[in-house]
């Protein structure tokens, strides 16, 4: 037992010395031991607390002030009024200037056609494409093609021209196909195109009205269609081409033409029903997009009862009956 004695006497006496003083205030009882010992240091020498400095019974929390806001002062009836998280800044008003005025500017009152809001297909722009601009040999003598069209107006509404001939070596020309024609969008791929032609050359002048369609059929065949008509009779034609592509700049494109006619005009070279042909295989390179050299063997043939007058006419045979001839040309469009 006195062992057990001797051990109970000892914790006391630990908690003994541990315990605040009673007759200390309760706030004293808290404070730091390290704030109280301040107070002493006015009897240190050379040190007046009062005087040199003042020092806080409680210093801030950096970090309690740093994670939520300060605690505002109660109220008479002792509860603290309710605290908003959101934190409201005060800027200076903005100056009026040129770019910021003062007033906004007025909207103004926009009026649709059948309250239709318009869409960007409604700009002007002009084109011009050389098809065909080559020369065609043979052993004999050569000729000079051309083949080219080009249009002035908006998506749906455009002034087409096309144009077409062959000079041979006698600068005879023959062949001279001049349209003039209103190109009105049918659909996403096609136009319907109405107008006059013109045959203008070294023969006698006719002129047709025409009326047609062209666009870009199933599988990117470019192609056209077109019926003449004028006091002797009627006329059609038939023209298509394909680019094949054997790389992005080296293009390989089958073209043809065909023409049919009601009636004969010998004066013309022209026969009743498939009068004649126009035909071509082409490689063309295009060093740049607009400007594309290109290699090609083309025929031209012409079928009924002037075929035998087209190949004797001038003494010659350009351009006969039957005539596959090597052609070297360029393609050129801006």
């Amino acid at each position: 037992m006195s062992r057990y004695t001797s051990a109970a006497c000892a914790a006391l006496l630990l908690f003994g010395i541990n315990l605040p003083n009673a007759s200390t205030p309760a706030h004293a009882a808290s404070q730091p031991p390290a704030m109280a010992d301040m107070a002493d240091m006015d009897n240190m020498p050379g040190m007046n607390m009062g005087e040199s400095m003042d020092m806080p019974a409680h210093p801030p929390s950096t970090h309690a002030s740093a994670s939520r806001p300060a605690t505002p002062p109660t109220s008479g009836s002792g509860t603290p009024p309710a605290v908003s998280g959101t934190f409201r800044v005060n800027l200076p008003a903005l100056a009026p200037s040129s770019q910021w005025p003062a007033t906004p500017p007025a909207t103004p009152i926009v009026h649709y056609v059948h309250n239709m809001p318009p869409v960007m297909d409604r700009g002007t722009y002009f084109h011009v494409l050389m098809e065909q601009f080559e020369g065609r040999y043979t052993a004999g003598d050569s000729l000079l093609r051309y083949s080219g069209q080009s249009w002035f107006g908006t998506d749906h509404d455009k002034l087409w021209i096309k144009s077409e001939g062959t000079v041979d070596g006698h600068r005879h020309m023959s062949d001279g196909d001049h349209e003039f024609l209103y190109d009105h969008a049918i659909s996403t791929y096609f136009d319907l195109q109405a107008g006059v032609r013109l045959d203008l050359d070294s023969g006698p002048s006719r002129a047709w009205g025409a009326v047609g369609v062209q666009g870009l059929a199933l599988y990117f065949f470019d192609v056209s269609a077109t019926a003449y008509f004028n006091a002797q009779g009627v006329a059609g034609k038939l023209e298509g081409s394909y680019d094949l592509l054997i790389t992005n700049r080296l293009i390989l494109q089958p073209q043809a033409e065909f023409n049919f006619y009601s009636h004969t005009d010998a004066q013309r070279d022209v026969s009743r029903g498939f009068s004649d042909i126009d035909a071509g295989l082409r490689l063309r390179y295009e060093f740049k997009r607009k400007i594309a050299p290109y290699i090609a063997v083309t025929y031209a043939g012409h079928y009924g009862n002037t075929a035998n007058h087209r190949a004797n006419w001038h003494g010659t045979a350009d351009n006969g009956p039957e005539d596959i001839r090597f052609t070297f040309g360029v393609r050129t469009w801006f």
